[in-house]
């Protein structure tokens, strides 16, 4: 499934698109009557509640793909686990099914005011939608799409190709005990993506690599600002801008997109301390990043 999420302002412009479409079907709701009219009236009264909010309109899509088309007792269940995972569990909402491309697909309309008054929060809400379907194809088994991180990794070398391939053919032979060891690359890319998350601080990002045999340094200035990150395992260390095809994956900016809390208490020391590692190797493969004022405010730590 491949999900997207929007915030809007208008609760009539997307009851009319999502309900009035030629073949839309409705799936669900929490909300009462039968006509667009009635729900654009009552998500519009949740406005109300929390006037302080300015796109109070939540949009999730949810697209399958060309030979999948789940029931209507499958597609209650994942639209109700997509919207609780999401934080709407409290919120009003309906959702239906367009069927006018090669592809069938949900639309969810739901107010991010809750009946509470709360907003539900947006924060990485794109990531974390991402890591619901994921969930949802397993619980459904259905065909399985990577998440949008996933396919920036960058790829294994010609010579660890050509190694992988050699060691797979003498497993298969009996001349190997053990099956092809996964590339370094692959290994520090595998350990990232186990270990991120929306939230996790830097240093229990770093701890929790440690933990899987990846070391990692830090380049700070004398301001405090972290500059650049280097990972490490089986005595190969590579720049953050080397992993990622899109050379920002596992940088700092990376990390700092994908949610890594840089905000935290902690000694500086405990970062910038190389781990049983050669320092002029370090400094040589350090990632750096632009030092502008932007970044700066991103990535300040305060010094104990």
């Amino acid at each position: 499934m491949i999900g997207k999420i929007k915030k809007g302002k208008s609760f009539a412009g997307l009851t009319k698109y999502v309900l009035e479409k030629e073949e839309a079907s409705l799936i669900c709701t929490n909300l009462a009557g039968d006509t667009p009219q009635d729900f654009y009236q009552q998500l519009s009264a949740t406005k109300q509640l929390n006037p302080r909010v300015r796109s109070p309109v939540s949009h999730i899509s949810i697209s399958f793909p060309p030979s999948e088309k789940p029931d209507k007792e499958q597609l209650q269940e994942i639209i109700e686990e997509t919207l609780t995972e999401m934080g709407f569990e409290k919120s009003l909402y309906f959702a239906a099914s367009h069927n006018d491309r090669n592809h069938f697909h949900l639309h969810i309309a739901a107010s991010r005011i809750n009946i509470d008054g709360e907003c539900v929060s947006d924060w990485y809400d794109k990531r974390r939608l991402e890591k619901v379907l994921r969930n949802l194809e397993s619980q459904f088994n259905l065909t399985p799409v990577p998440c949008s991180w996933e396919v920036e990794r960058t790829a294994p070398s010609t010579g660890q190709k050509r190694r992988m391939m050699r060691e797979k053919r003498e497993f298969e032979l009996g001349l190997r005990d053990t099956e092809a060891e996964k590339s370094a690359v692959e290994k520090i890319q595998d350990a990232i993506e186990n270990v991120i998350q929306p939230g996790i601080t830097m240093t229990k990002f770093i701890e929790n690599l440690e933990l899987v045999g990846v070391e990692t340094s830090l380049k700070i200035s004398d301001e405090g600002i972290i500059q650049g990150i280097s990972y490490s395992i089986d005595d190969v260390t590579f720049p953050g801008r080397k992993l990622g095809r899109n050379s920002k994956a596992c940088t700092i900016e990376g990390l700092a997109m994908r949610g890594v809390d840089f905000d935290m208490e902690r000694k500086v020391t405990t970062l910038t301390q190389p781990t049983n590692r050669d320092k002029k190797q370090a400094e040589e493969t350090w990632e750096t990043v632009p030092n502008t004022p932007q970044h700066q405010k991103k990535s300040q730590i305060e010094l104990d």
